[in-house]
């Protein structure tokens, strides 16, 4: 990774934010009052009892084993969630280190560091001293300077990222500095362009120097197109110094001009002229952009093969793959077996409607929808699992919401799973508060049990375990590029979808750890691991995939692609990311006080 600390910490964070949007290992699930599926992965079914009333002046006193459970279960989640993260960090430290390359820091965690030791390598033996920020910073020692001093390993505040650090191959401050004069000289360049240039020549030029979003926007292509005009500007003024500069010469140097020429005036203005084109030429030779003074060093990252660097920046989804798989290696050989839930056909109605819903009085709780509009639902031509389920409550959501007033939607039920017979009702949706259509009622899989699969032998563990991760996989990667291909065709969310960012996941996890469910757990890991593996696998800037696709652009070109271009492009792409990843932050914390 070539990128700076926070590219690493945002493509994980992104893979948290699709995590509840494709996969979860549920025997139930329940719909939120929006009408949004909720999954989550829930080991057992407890039944709660009610606990006894109270008068208005009692205390409601919690156990210590209840409060230890409401502090432990998310403290637990965080902890399965930085040991995913631990894998994959993992699997691109050793990857560099098995091939020579320098690494600065092995991060797990983002934000402040809690925790963090120093590896030096003193008379062949490795030291492990512990690093005190506090004490280096009274005596002013430079985080480039303790980085170039063994490998940091660091335990930050917030376990929802991770990066593995390396060194830069130029001297990035020096670069800084150039970069920002150039900057100040380009700003002097552009005020020279504007005064002929026309309305629309102005527009661009503002937003080419003004807005960050525009540029993202535009691919760079708007940036493109000031840099060429740059070009063309210094090109004219070169091309104007070397016209006036015989002709001012000959003025100064003709002592058989006329006594006008000869007067001190004039001879004052063509010094002033020459002065001034030079001043011109100065400033715009000036905002050209320096080139940088790259490193030569082998063990430098960058300076490696294609093949190298591609190897480092494929280590941690393969690390994930793995860690996927042997969670379900260890399941079926060491454990109880595989949980593996089993479905039926058909989606049930979860909650009894209200009296103020469309179906109140036509459906009733326990109801299983078979059909719409006289169209079997697509699970009962194909294996029932969790995603045809999830596949089926997306597929009448779409539909209800597609009917238009006034009309009815025919829904084919059975009522309950003892009963072999079928009855057809006619709904008509209403409005809710957002302008969807609803028929007023809770939907959920038609979840039956969950199986425990045992292998035979370790061939057949190794071989459940690789069709479990492929199906995982498969799945995950089919609802994610849904997903992004609905977003860019402006389709949004699929009906029946959430999308649920660190925050929620850290809530799902929880529950989770709750259950003292470990095969639980572990499936948990699992689906955390696979889907980190593939978002961090999508070809998007500033991610795994990303880095690699750039790498396979300079093998199949024959040439390295400009690093600043690189950069550049990283930080549009990392923009887009932090919003993403705030704004379903925000969902998070909004769903926890509905």
């Amino acid at each position: 990774m070539i990128q700076p600390i926070s590219t690493r910490s945002i493509g994980l964070v992104l893979g948290l934010s699709l995590i509840t949007t494709t996969s979860s290992f549920q025997p139930s699930s329940r719909r939120s009052n929006n009408g949004i599926l909720l999954t989550q992965v829930v080991a057992s079914q407890r039944k709660i009892k009610p606990s006894p009333r109270h008068d208005a002046t009692s205390l409601n006193a919690i156990t210590p084993a209840a409060a230890l459970s409401a502090v432990g279960a998310p403290i637990g989640s965080l902890a399965v969630l930085a040991f995913v993260i631990l894998v994959h960090e993992g699997g691109h430290f050793i990857a560099a280190r098995s091939l020579g390359i320098n690494v600065d820091e092995f991060s797990v965690g983002i934000g402040p560091r809690i925790l963090g030791v120093r590896r030096r390598l003193v008379d062949g033996k490795f030291v492990f001293d512990k690093i005190d920020e506090a004490a280096n910073e009274e005596e002013g020692v430079e985080p480039d300077e303790q980085a170039n001093d063994g490998i940091e390993f660091s335990l930050r505040a917030l376990p929802i990222g991770g990066y593995v650090r390396f060194p830069e191959n130029y001297n990035r401050t020096l670069a800084f500095e150039q970069e920002d004069a150039s900057r100040k000289a380009r700003y002097e360049a552009r005020l020279m362009r504007l005064e002929d240039a026309s309305a629309f020549e102005k527009t661009l030029e503002a937003m080419a120097a003004k807005s960050f979003v525009f540029n993202v926007m535009s691919l760079g292509l708007l940036k493109k197109w000031q840099s060429n005009r740059e070009e063309e500007q210094l090109m004219q003024a070169e091309e104007e110094a070397e016209l006036k500069s015989p002709r001012t010469v000959k003025s100064n140097g003709n002592n058989n001009g006329s006594w006008w020429s000869a007067m001190p005036w004039v001879a004052k203005k063509d010094e002033e002229e020459e002065l001034n084109g030079d001043d011109k030429l100065a400033i715009l030779k000036a905002a050209k952009l320096p080139d940088i003074d790259y490193f030569k060093d082998p063990n430098l990252l960058q300076n490696r093969p294609w093949q190298e660097r591609s190897i480092v920046l494929s280590g941690g989804v393969v690390f994930n793959i793995l860690l996927a798989f042997a969670c379900y290696f260890g399941e079926l050989t060491g454990g109880r077996g595989l949980p593996t839930p089993i479905f039926d056909t058909g989606t049930v109605i979860t909650q009894m409607p209200g009296k103020d819903s469309p179906s109140f009085g036509l459906l009733k709780q326990g109801d299983i929808i078979v059909g719409v509009n006289n169209v079997i639902l697509s699970a009962a031509n194909s294996e029932p699992n969790m995603y045809a389920s999830q596949k089926e409550i997306s597929d009448i959501i779409s539909t209800v919401r597609e009917t238009p007033n006034g009309e009815s939607i025919k829904l084919t039920i059975v009522h309950g799973r003892n009963s072999d017979s079928t009855d057809v009702v006619s709904v008509s949706p209403k409005r809710n508060d957002e302008g969807l259509a609803s028929i007023g009622v809770t939907l959920g899989a038609n979840y039956l049990r969950t199986d425990m699969v045992q292998a035979s032998s370790i061939f057949d563990a190794i071989s459940k375990a690789g069709s479990a991760v492929y199906e995982i996989t498969s799945q995950t990667a089919s609802s994610i590029f849904g997903l992004l291909i609905g977003f860019l065709f402006g389709k949004g969310l699929p009906a029946g979808t959430s999308m649920s960012g660190p925050i929620g996941v850290v809530k799902t996890g929880a529950q989770v750890v709750s259950s003292s469910d470990f095969a639980a757990v572990v499936a948990f890991a699992a689906s955390i691991s696979v889907n980190l593996a593939v978002v961090n696998s999508l070809p998007l800037p500033a991610l795994d995939g990303g880095q690699l696709a750039f790498v396979l652009a300079e093998a199949a070109a024959g040439r390295r692609i400009d690093q600043r271009t690189q950069e550049g492009i990283n930080a549009g792409a990392l923009f887009i990311l932090l919003i993403f990843s705030f704004s379903t932050a925000i969902g998070d914390v909004t769903s926890l006080f509905r």
